[in-house]
C-alpha cells in the first residue's frame, strides 16, 4: 500500500524544489545580465545556467556561435560570461532573499488553504461519524436501561423522597434542624445532594459509569459534611457558612496571581476589599485556624488542621473509603484512570471510545448508601413520627435498589436459576454426545 505523504513532507518537497540550483541560477543570471547591461533571452540564460551547473572545475562548456548575444567573437564571449559569473555572488544573495520572503508569505497562505480544504473534508465525514456515534450512544443507553433501568429509576425516586424529607424537616424544626444555622446549612446541603444525584443518574443512564462515579465523589463529601454539622454545635454550622468568604477570596487571589482576573474596576476592587475585611473579622472572632482548609471544622474540634478524611472518620463513613479512593482515581489525572475504566472492569486496559454499559451500578450503589446513611444520621436526634416514617421509606427504597442491582448483576453474569438450568442442560447434552462418540 502506497504511503500518503504528510503535509510537512509535501511542504518540504515543494520548498526544496523552489530553492533548487536549477531554479535559482537562471534568476540570478538574469539579474547579473541586467546589471552589466547584457541583453539575453530566456533560452540563452537557461543555456548558460546549464553550462555553469555542468562545469568541471573552472572549465565551462557553453554551446554558442559568435557573433551572438554574448559577444561578436570568442574573446568577447569569455569576457561576458566571466563578468556574469563575477556578478553571481551578489545576484544569488538578492534572489535568495526574494525567495525567502516569498516562501515566508506563501507557506502560511498554503497551510491556510490546506487547512480549509481538510476542514471541509473532515466536516463531510464528521456528519457520518456523528450519526454513527449517536447510534452507538443510543444502543448503549438502551443496554443500560435493560440492565440497570429499574435500579436507576428507583434511585431517582429515592432522591425525591430525600428532598421531601428535607422540606418536612425544615418545617418541623426537630433534631438537628432545631438549631437555626445548622438547619439552614443542612437544607442547602441536602438540596445540593439532590442536584448531584440527578447528575449521577443522567450520566449512569447514558452509560458513563466513570463520570457517574466522579460525581458521586462530590455527593460523598456533601453527605459527610452534612452529617458532621448535624453532630456538632450550631456555632459549627455558623462557621461553615461564614467560611465562604475565605474560599471566595482565595479563588479571587489565585485569579489575580495568575493574571487571569478580569479587568479591575472600582466595583470589583471594592468587593475584594470587603472580602478581606470580612476575613479579618472572622479570624479575629474564631482564630487564625479558621482561615485554613476545613478551618471551620478545626476550630470546632480544637485542632490546628483538619482533613476531609478526619471528617469522614468522625461521622463513621470509613465504609465508603474504598469507593472514595476509586472515585478519586476517576477525577484526577493518574495512570489508573488513564489506562482503565470503571465501565470496562478492573482488568481492562485502554478503554474503548464508547465503553459498554457496565459499571453504572457502582455509582448507583454508592449513591444509595450515601443518601440513606445521611438521612439516618439526621434523624438520630428527632422523635418526629413523620420524619422517622419517611426515613423508613428511604431505607426500604435503598434496600430495594440494592436488591435490583444484585439481580441485574446475576443476570448479566449468568448466575440466575434459569441460566444455571440452561447451563446444566447444555452440559448434559455435551456429555451424551461424548458417550455416543465413545461407543
Amino acid at each position: 500500500m502506497k504511503k500518503t505523504p504528510s503535509i510537512q513532507e509535501a511542504l518540504d518537497r515543494c520548498v526544496a524544489q523552489a530553492t533548487a540550483s536549477e531554479k535559482l541560477l537562471p534568476l540570478a543570471l538574469a539579474k547579473a545580465a541586467k546589471r552589466r547591461n547584457v541583453i539575453l533571452s530566456g533560452d540563452e540564460i537557461r543555456c548558460l545556467a546549464i553550462a555553469l551547473l555542468n562545469a568541471e572545475g573552472e572549465r565551462i562548456q557553453l554551446d554558442v556561435n559568435p557573433p551572438c548575444a554574448f559577444g561578436n567573437n570568442e574573446k568577447e564571449v569569455r569576457e561576458t560570461v566571466q563578468g556574469l559569473v563575477d556578478e553571481l555572488g551578489e545576484s544569488i544573495a538578492e534572489v535568495w532573499d526574494n525567495v525567502e520572503e516569498a516562501i515566508s508569505h506563501a507557506i502560511p497562505n498554503a497551510l491556510a488553504s490546506v487547512a480549509e480544504f481538510i476542514g471541509d473534508r473532515v466536516s463531510e465525514k464528521a456528519l457520518e461519524h456523528t450519526f454513527h456515534l449517536r447510534k452507538a450512544h443510543s444502543d448503549r443507553a438502551e443496554t443500560v436501561q435493560r440492565m440497570w433501568g429499574k435500579a436507576i429509576e428507583q434511585l431517582d425516586l429515592l432522591r425525591h423522597i430525600v428532598l421531601e424529607w428535607n422540606h418536612t424537616a425544615v418545617k418541623r424544626r426537630k433534631g438537628a434542624y432545631a438549631k437555626p444555622n445548622t438547619a439552614f446549612a443542612l437544607s442547602k446541603l441536602v438540596a445540593r445532594a439532590y442536584e448531584v444525584v440527578g447528575e449521577i443518574i443522567t450520566l449512569a443512564r447514558s452509560g458513563y459509569a466513570d463520570g457517574a462515579l466522579a460525581r458521586w465523589r462530590s455527593l460523598h463529601e456533601v453527605c459527610v459534611i452534612a452529617m458532621f454539622l448535624a453532630m456538632r454545635s450550631d456555632k459549627c454550622a455558623q462557621m461553615y457558612l461564614s467560611h465562604h468568604w475565605v474560599e471566595e477570596l482565595r479563588v479571587l487571589d489565585v485569579d489575580r496571581g495568575s493574571g487571569t482576573a478580569k479587568a479591575a474596576g472600582a466595583h470589583r476592587d471594592r468587593y475584594i476589599h470587603d472580602l478581606r475585611k470580612q476575613k479579618i473579622a472572622l479570624i479575629a472572632k474564631f482564630g487564625t485556624t479558621f482561615a485554613k482548609d476545613y478551618g471551620w471544622a478545626s476550630v470546632e474540634l480544637g485542632r490546628t488542621k483538619t482533613t476531609f478524611r478526619d471528617l469522614e472518620s468522625h461521622v463513621g463513613l470509613e465504609t465508603l473509603r474504598h469507593g472514595y479512593q476509586q472515585a478519586n482515581s476517576t477525577v484526577h489525572g493518574g495512570a489508573l484512570a488513564t489506562l482503565t475504566r470503571v465501565s470496562l472492569g478492573p482488568s481492562s486496559v485502554d478503554g474503548a471510545v464508547i465503553p459498554p454499559a457496565y459499571g453504572c451500578e457502582v455509582a448507583a450503589n454508592y449513591t444509595t448508601a450515601s443518601l440513606s446513611m445521611m438521612i439516618a444520621e439526621l434523624c438520630l436526634e428527632t422523635e418526629d413520627a413523620d420524619l422517622l416514617t419517611m426515613n423508613m421509606v428511604i431505607n426500604n427504597s435503598a434496600s430495594k435498589i440494592r436488591k435490583l442491582i444484585r439481580q441485574a448483576q446475576k443476570k448479566a453474569s449468568g448466575d440466575t436459576p434459569r441460566a444455571k438450568i440452561l447451563l446444566r442442560k447444555a452440559a448434559q447434552r455435551e456429555s451424551r454426545k461424548k458417550s455416543r462418540r465413545a461407543v
